[in-house]
Protein backbone atom coordinates (compact mmCIF):
# COMPACT_ATOMS: atom_id res chain seq x y z
CA UNK A 1 0.00 0.00 0.00
CA UNK A 2 1.37 3.39 -0.99
CA UNK A 3 1.74 5.99 1.79
CA UNK A 4 1.35 9.59 0.69
CA UNK A 5 3.50 12.48 1.84
CA UNK A 6 0.47 13.92 3.67
CA UNK A 7 -0.02 10.62 5.53
CA UNK A 8 3.64 10.60 6.58
CA UNK A 9 3.29 14.11 7.98
CA UNK A 10 0.40 12.86 10.12
CA UNK A 11 2.46 9.90 11.36
CA UNK A 12 5.92 11.40 11.93
CA UNK A 13 5.94 14.24 14.50
CA UNK A 14 7.94 17.30 13.52
CA UNK A 15 10.35 19.15 15.81
CA UNK A 16 7.73 21.54 17.22
CA UNK A 17 5.31 18.72 17.95
CA UNK A 18 8.02 16.68 19.71
CA UNK A 19 9.10 19.73 21.70
CA UNK A 20 5.54 20.37 22.89
CA UNK A 21 5.06 16.74 23.93
CA UNK A 22 8.33 16.75 25.84
CA UNK A 23 7.76 20.14 27.47
CA UNK A 24 4.18 19.41 28.56
CA UNK A 25 4.92 15.98 30.02
CA UNK A 26 8.20 17.06 31.61
CA UNK A 27 6.77 20.26 33.12
CA UNK A 28 3.30 19.18 34.24
CA UNK A 29 4.03 15.67 35.54
CA UNK A 30 6.38 14.29 38.13
CA UNK A 31 6.97 11.23 40.31
CA UNK A 32 4.68 10.81 43.31
CA UNK A 33 7.33 10.73 46.03
CA UNK A 34 6.03 9.75 49.47
CA UNK A 35 6.32 12.52 52.05
CA UNK A 36 7.08 15.19 49.45
CA UNK A 37 4.75 18.05 50.38
CA UNK A 38 5.40 20.02 47.20
CA UNK A 39 5.43 17.83 44.14
CA UNK A 40 8.21 18.52 41.65
CA UNK A 41 8.06 17.91 37.93
CA UNK A 42 10.62 15.61 36.40
CA UNK A 43 12.36 18.54 34.66
CA UNK A 44 12.53 20.44 37.95
CA UNK A 45 14.14 17.44 39.69
CA UNK A 46 16.76 17.22 36.95
CA UNK A 47 17.44 20.99 37.00
CA UNK A 48 17.86 20.98 40.79
CA UNK A 49 20.22 18.01 40.63
CA UNK A 50 18.13 15.84 42.93
CA UNK A 51 19.33 12.25 43.29
CA UNK A 52 17.52 9.52 41.36
CA UNK A 53 14.50 8.14 43.22
CA UNK A 54 13.78 4.46 43.79
CA UNK A 55 10.59 2.41 43.72
CA UNK A 56 10.62 2.31 47.52
CA UNK A 57 10.22 6.09 47.62
CA UNK A 58 7.18 6.13 45.35
CA UNK A 59 3.62 6.27 46.60
CA UNK A 60 1.12 3.61 45.51
CA UNK A 61 -0.84 5.94 43.28
CA UNK A 62 -1.67 6.07 39.61
CA UNK A 63 -2.91 8.39 36.91
CA UNK A 64 -5.07 7.46 33.92
CA UNK A 65 -3.46 7.66 30.50
CA UNK A 66 -6.58 9.44 29.27
CA UNK A 67 -5.90 12.18 31.82
CA UNK A 68 -2.48 12.77 30.31
CA UNK A 69 -4.16 13.06 26.93
CA UNK A 70 -6.71 15.55 28.27
CA UNK A 71 -3.98 17.72 29.76
CA UNK A 72 -2.14 17.74 26.44
CA UNK A 73 -5.18 18.71 24.37
CA UNK A 74 -6.43 21.21 26.92
CA UNK A 75 -3.10 23.07 27.02
CA UNK A 76 -2.96 23.17 23.21
CA UNK A 77 -6.60 24.19 22.74
CA UNK A 78 -5.53 27.60 21.34
CA UNK A 79 -2.55 26.45 19.30
CA UNK A 80 -2.36 26.02 15.54
CA UNK A 81 -3.99 22.75 14.49
CA UNK A 82 -0.83 21.66 12.66
CA UNK A 83 0.99 21.42 16.01
CA UNK A 84 -1.52 19.06 17.61
CA UNK A 85 -0.87 15.35 17.37
CA UNK A 86 -3.47 12.74 16.70
CA UNK A 87 -4.10 10.58 19.71
CA UNK A 88 -2.41 7.57 18.06
CA UNK A 89 0.85 9.53 17.70
CA UNK A 90 0.53 10.84 21.25
CA UNK A 91 0.19 7.32 22.58
CA UNK A 92 3.28 6.26 20.63
CA UNK A 93 5.15 8.97 22.53
CA UNK A 94 3.86 7.52 25.83
CA UNK A 95 5.16 4.10 24.72
CA UNK A 96 8.47 5.51 23.50
CA UNK A 97 7.61 4.70 19.89
CA UNK A 98 7.38 8.17 18.29
CA UNK A 99 8.52 7.67 14.72
CA UNK A 100 11.03 9.47 12.56
CA UNK A 101 14.27 11.34 13.04
CA UNK A 102 12.56 14.55 14.09
CA UNK A 103 11.95 13.36 17.64
CA UNK A 104 15.25 14.42 19.16
CA UNK A 105 13.65 15.00 22.57
CA UNK A 106 13.32 12.42 25.36
CA UNK A 107 10.11 10.41 25.13
CA UNK A 108 7.90 9.37 27.99
CA UNK A 109 9.83 6.22 29.05
CA UNK A 110 13.02 8.31 29.10
CA UNK A 111 11.43 10.72 31.57
CA UNK A 112 9.50 8.12 33.57
CA UNK A 113 11.21 4.68 33.28
CA UNK A 114 8.70 1.78 33.05
CA UNK A 115 10.45 -0.11 35.83
CA UNK A 116 9.52 2.76 38.19
CA UNK A 117 6.29 3.81 36.48
CA UNK A 118 4.78 0.68 34.94
CA UNK A 119 1.77 0.89 32.62
CA UNK A 120 -1.14 -1.42 33.40
CA UNK A 121 -4.90 -1.82 33.15
CA UNK A 122 -7.09 -1.09 36.16
CA UNK A 123 -9.56 -3.99 36.33
CA UNK A 124 -9.64 -3.96 32.51
CA UNK A 125 -11.48 -0.64 32.62
CA UNK A 126 -8.82 1.94 31.80
CA UNK A 127 -5.08 2.16 31.33
CA UNK A 128 -3.02 3.70 34.12
CA UNK A 129 0.56 4.74 34.86
CA UNK A 130 1.77 4.13 38.38
CA UNK A 131 3.26 6.64 40.83
CA UNK A 132 2.74 9.71 38.64
CA UNK A 133 1.18 13.06 39.61
CA UNK A 134 -0.21 15.96 37.63
CA UNK A 135 1.21 19.39 38.61
CA UNK A 136 -1.15 22.07 37.35
CA UNK A 137 0.89 25.06 38.61
CA UNK A 138 4.52 24.05 38.06
CA UNK A 139 7.54 25.98 39.27
CA UNK A 140 9.11 27.54 36.19
CA UNK A 141 12.24 29.26 37.48
CA UNK A 142 14.40 26.25 36.56
CA UNK A 143 13.23 26.19 32.95
CA UNK A 144 15.27 27.58 30.09
CA UNK A 145 13.81 30.96 29.18
CA UNK A 146 14.06 30.21 25.46
CA UNK A 147 12.12 26.98 25.96
CA UNK A 148 9.42 28.80 27.93
CA UNK A 149 9.06 31.47 25.26
CA UNK A 150 8.92 28.84 22.54
CA UNK A 151 6.27 26.92 24.47
CA UNK A 152 4.13 30.03 24.97
CA UNK A 153 4.47 31.01 21.33
CA UNK A 154 3.51 27.57 20.04
CA UNK A 155 0.77 26.81 22.54
CA UNK A 156 -0.80 30.28 22.74
CA UNK A 157 -0.82 30.29 26.57
CA UNK A 158 0.28 33.23 28.68
CA UNK A 159 1.57 31.40 31.74
CA UNK A 160 2.28 27.87 32.91
CA UNK A 161 -0.69 27.58 35.25
CA UNK A 162 -3.63 25.47 34.05
CA UNK A 163 -6.97 24.78 35.74
CA UNK A 164 -6.73 21.35 37.32
CA UNK A 165 -10.33 20.22 36.81
CA UNK A 166 -10.59 21.67 33.32
CA UNK A 167 -7.47 19.83 32.21
CA UNK A 168 -8.16 16.46 33.81
CA UNK A 169 -11.91 15.97 33.98
CA UNK A 170 -13.56 17.52 30.96
CA UNK A 171 -14.62 15.05 28.30
CA UNK A 172 -14.56 14.96 24.54
CA UNK A 173 -16.97 17.51 23.10
CA UNK A 174 -17.88 18.93 26.49
CA UNK A 175 -15.14 21.53 26.75
CA UNK A 176 -13.58 24.34 24.79
CA UNK A 177 -10.99 22.04 23.22
CA UNK A 178 -13.65 20.43 21.01
CA UNK A 179 -12.24 22.49 18.14
CA UNK A 180 -8.77 21.23 18.92
CA UNK A 181 -9.79 17.59 19.09
CA UNK A 182 -11.86 17.66 15.93
CA UNK A 183 -9.14 19.44 13.98
CA UNK A 184 -6.60 16.91 15.18
CA UNK A 185 -8.94 13.95 14.44
CA UNK A 186 -8.57 12.52 17.93
CA UNK A 187 -10.57 10.37 20.31
CA UNK A 188 -9.97 11.34 23.91
CA UNK A 189 -13.13 10.69 25.89
CA UNK A 190 -13.05 7.79 28.33
CA UNK A 191 -15.86 6.69 30.64
CA UNK A 192 -15.69 3.94 33.23
CA UNK A 193 -18.35 1.58 34.45
CA UNK A 194 -20.04 2.52 37.72
CA UNK A 195 -17.92 1.11 40.54
CA UNK A 196 -17.04 2.26 44.05
CA UNK A 197 -13.35 1.87 43.24
CA UNK A 198 -13.44 3.95 40.09
CA UNK A 199 -13.10 7.70 39.84
CA UNK A 200 -15.83 8.86 37.48
CA UNK A 201 -15.22 11.51 34.87
CA UNK A 202 -17.39 14.16 33.34
CA UNK A 203 -19.36 15.44 36.31
CA UNK A 204 -19.75 12.18 38.19
CA UNK A 205 -21.91 10.19 35.79
CA UNK A 206 -22.32 6.61 36.92
CA UNK A 207 -23.75 3.35 35.74
CA UNK A 208 -22.08 3.41 32.32
CA UNK A 209 -21.73 -0.12 31.07
CA UNK A 210 -18.28 -1.43 30.16
CA UNK A 211 -15.31 0.57 28.97
CA UNK A 212 -16.29 3.14 26.34
CA UNK A 213 -14.20 5.29 24.07
CA UNK A 214 -15.93 8.38 22.75
CA UNK A 215 -14.91 9.95 19.48
CA UNK A 216 -16.15 13.43 18.64
CA UNK A 217 -16.02 15.49 15.48
CA UNK A 218 -17.32 18.92 14.54
CA UNK A 219 -18.03 20.36 11.17
CA UNK A 220 -15.94 23.42 10.45
CA UNK A 221 -17.53 26.57 11.76
CA UNK A 222 -20.91 25.54 13.05
CA UNK A 223 -20.12 23.12 15.85
CA UNK A 224 -22.27 20.09 14.91
CA UNK A 225 -21.02 17.23 17.09
CA UNK A 226 -21.65 13.54 16.65
CA UNK A 227 -20.44 10.70 18.90
CA UNK A 228 -19.50 7.08 18.21
CA UNK A 229 -18.89 4.52 20.96
CA UNK A 230 -17.38 1.04 21.13
CA UNK A 231 -17.08 -1.34 24.08
CA UNK A 232 -14.20 -3.73 24.73
CA UNK A 233 -16.39 -6.61 23.54
CA UNK A 234 -16.65 -5.03 20.09
CA UNK A 235 -12.93 -4.49 19.55
CA UNK A 236 -12.32 -7.97 18.13
CA UNK A 237 -15.38 -8.01 15.87
CA UNK A 238 -14.33 -7.19 12.26
CA UNK A 239 -17.95 -6.44 11.34
CA UNK A 240 -18.30 -3.63 13.88
CA UNK A 241 -16.85 -0.16 13.48
CA UNK A 242 -14.46 0.94 16.21
CA UNK A 243 -14.07 4.49 17.57
CA UNK A 244 -15.25 6.63 14.68
CA UNK A 245 -16.02 10.18 13.64
CA UNK A 246 -18.97 11.38 11.61
CA UNK A 247 -18.47 14.61 9.67
CA UNK A 248 -21.65 16.39 8.62
CA UNK A 249 -21.31 18.68 5.58
CA UNK A 250 -23.91 21.07 6.99
CA UNK A 251 -26.13 21.54 10.01
CA UNK A 252 -28.68 18.66 9.88
CA UNK A 253 -32.43 19.16 9.90
CA UNK A 254 -34.42 17.74 12.80
CA UNK A 255 -35.58 14.87 10.59
CA UNK A 256 -32.05 14.08 9.40
CA UNK A 257 -30.80 14.05 12.99
CA UNK A 258 -33.71 11.84 14.03
CA UNK A 259 -32.93 9.39 11.22
CA UNK A 260 -29.29 9.20 12.31
CA UNK A 261 -30.29 8.55 15.93
CA UNK A 262 -32.85 5.94 14.89
CA UNK A 263 -30.18 4.10 12.89
CA UNK A 264 -27.99 3.79 16.01
CA UNK A 265 -30.83 1.95 17.83
CA UNK A 266 -29.84 3.17 21.29
CA UNK A 267 -28.27 6.51 20.34
CA UNK A 268 -29.12 9.81 22.02
CA UNK A 269 -28.93 13.22 20.32
CA UNK A 270 -28.54 16.49 22.24
CA UNK A 271 -29.09 19.90 20.67
CA UNK A 272 -29.11 23.49 21.88
CA UNK A 273 -27.93 24.28 25.39
CA UNK A 274 -27.91 20.58 26.33
CA UNK A 275 -24.99 20.04 23.93
CA UNK A 276 -22.93 22.77 25.63
CA UNK A 277 -22.74 21.33 29.17
CA UNK A 278 -19.30 21.15 30.75
CA UNK A 279 -18.06 19.67 34.02
CA UNK A 280 -21.19 19.97 36.16
CA UNK A 281 -24.26 17.69 36.23
CA UNK A 282 -24.75 16.45 32.71
CA UNK A 283 -28.09 17.03 31.01
CA UNK A 284 -29.42 14.35 28.71
CA UNK A 285 -28.11 11.13 30.30
CA UNK A 286 -30.66 8.44 29.44
CA UNK A 287 -31.34 4.97 30.87
CA UNK A 288 -33.80 2.60 29.17
CA UNK A 289 -35.44 -0.48 30.68
CA UNK A 290 -37.74 -3.14 29.28
CA UNK A 291 -40.23 -5.67 30.64
CA UNK A 292 -42.62 -8.02 28.88
CA UNK A 293 -45.17 -5.40 27.85
CA UNK A 294 -43.63 -1.95 28.44
CA UNK A 295 -40.55 0.24 28.27
CA UNK A 296 -39.22 2.53 31.01
CA UNK A 297 -36.85 5.41 30.43
CA UNK A 298 -35.21 7.88 32.78
CA UNK A 299 -33.61 11.14 31.73
CA UNK A 300 -31.26 13.41 33.68
CA UNK A 301 -32.52 17.01 33.44
CA UNK A 302 -30.75 19.11 36.11
CA UNK A 303 -31.65 22.80 35.99
CA UNK A 304 -34.59 22.27 33.61
CA UNK A 305 -37.87 24.11 34.23
CA UNK A 306 -40.66 21.72 35.23
CA UNK A 307 -43.33 24.11 33.94
CA UNK A 308 -45.53 22.28 31.42
CA UNK A 309 -45.52 25.43 29.30
CA UNK A 310 -41.73 25.23 29.05
CA UNK A 311 -41.15 21.46 28.93
CA UNK A 312 -42.63 18.81 26.70
CA UNK A 313 -42.01 15.08 26.22
CA UNK A 314 -43.47 13.37 23.16
CA UNK A 315 -43.48 9.64 22.39
CA UNK A 316 -44.17 8.41 18.85
CA UNK A 317 -45.65 5.08 17.79
CA UNK A 318 -42.26 4.07 16.37
CA UNK A 319 -40.66 4.45 19.81
CA UNK A 320 -39.02 7.80 19.17
CA UNK A 321 -38.87 10.03 22.25
CA UNK A 322 -38.35 13.79 21.96
CA UNK A 323 -37.87 16.05 24.98
CA UNK A 324 -37.83 19.82 24.54
CA UNK A 325 -37.39 22.40 27.26
CA UNK A 326 -35.50 25.34 28.71
CA UNK A 327 -32.58 25.33 31.14
CA UNK A 328 -32.26 27.90 33.91
CA UNK A 329 -28.61 27.38 34.93
CA UNK A 330 -25.35 28.84 33.67
CA UNK A 331 -26.23 32.53 33.97
CA UNK A 332 -23.43 35.10 34.11
CA UNK A 333 -25.05 36.71 37.16
CA UNK A 334 -27.58 35.39 39.70
CA UNK A 335 -29.89 37.53 41.85
CA UNK A 336 -30.83 36.18 45.26
CA UNK A 337 -32.32 38.05 48.23
CA UNK A 338 -31.54 41.52 46.84
CA UNK A 339 -27.97 40.47 46.13
CA UNK A 340 -26.35 39.98 42.73
CA UNK A 341 -23.69 37.29 42.39
CA UNK A 342 -21.29 37.43 39.44
CA UNK A 343 -20.61 33.79 38.60
CA UNK A 344 -16.90 32.98 38.51
CA UNK A 345 -17.36 29.57 36.88
CA UNK A 346 -19.80 28.35 34.25
CA UNK A 347 -19.75 24.56 34.45
CA UNK A 348 -23.50 23.95 34.41
CA UNK A 349 -25.54 23.76 31.24
CA UNK A 350 -25.94 27.32 29.85
CA UNK A 351 -29.43 28.87 29.77
CA UNK A 352 -31.52 28.35 26.68
CA UNK A 353 -33.66 25.92 24.76
CA UNK A 354 -32.62 22.32 24.20
CA UNK A 355 -33.87 19.04 22.81
CA UNK A 356 -33.07 15.42 23.58
CA UNK A 357 -34.12 12.64 21.24
CA UNK A 358 -33.62 8.89 21.38
CA UNK A 359 -35.18 5.67 20.15
CA UNK A 360 -36.85 3.02 22.30
CA UNK A 361 -36.12 -0.57 21.23
CA UNK A 362 -39.52 -1.08 19.58
CA UNK A 363 -42.93 0.40 18.69
CA UNK A 364 -45.16 1.68 21.50
CA UNK A 365 -48.68 2.88 22.18
CA UNK A 366 -48.35 6.63 22.92
CA UNK A 367 -51.85 6.67 24.39
CA UNK A 368 -50.58 4.46 27.22
CA UNK A 369 -47.72 6.70 28.31
CA UNK A 370 -47.27 8.11 31.80
CA UNK A 371 -44.44 10.34 32.97
CA UNK A 372 -43.22 11.95 36.16
CA UNK A 373 -40.74 14.82 36.35
CA UNK A 374 -39.40 14.64 39.92
CA UNK A 375 -37.89 17.40 42.00
CA UNK A 376 -34.58 15.49 41.81
CA UNK A 377 -34.31 16.48 38.14
CA UNK A 378 -35.06 12.99 36.82
CA UNK A 379 -37.84 12.46 34.29
CA UNK A 380 -39.23 8.93 34.43
CA UNK A 381 -41.56 7.65 31.74
CA UNK A 382 -43.35 4.33 31.20
CA UNK A 383 -45.01 3.46 27.90
CA UNK A 384 -46.74 0.25 26.86
CA UNK A 385 -45.40 -1.66 23.89
CA UNK A 386 -47.27 -1.44 20.62
CA UNK A 387 -47.88 -4.00 17.92
CA UNK A 388 -45.14 -4.53 15.38
CA UNK A 389 -46.21 -3.64 11.86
Amino acid sequence: MMVSEADLKNVIPNDDQCFLMYFIVGTYFGPDIRGETTKKSILQRVAEGLPPYTSNQLAHSFIKVVELERVYYNILRNSDRSLILKVTSLRRFFQGQAQGGNCNYPQFPDLFPPELHPHSWFKNRFKIIHSLVFINNPEGSHLNSNDVERFKRLSGVNDLHVERDAARLQLGACFDATRVMSNANVSVGEVERGDNNVEHCGGGSSGVRDHVYVAAATTSGDGNVMHSCMTNEDEGDPYKVGPAMLFLPSRPSQKELSDIVAATKNGVALTGSAAMGQVGPIIGLIDIGECEDAYLFRGSLPGVKRDEKEFNCEVGTDGKVLMCGVTTTGEKSVSRYSQVFEMQTHNLCPPGQFSISFQLPGPVDPHQFSGNFGTDGILEGIVMKGECT
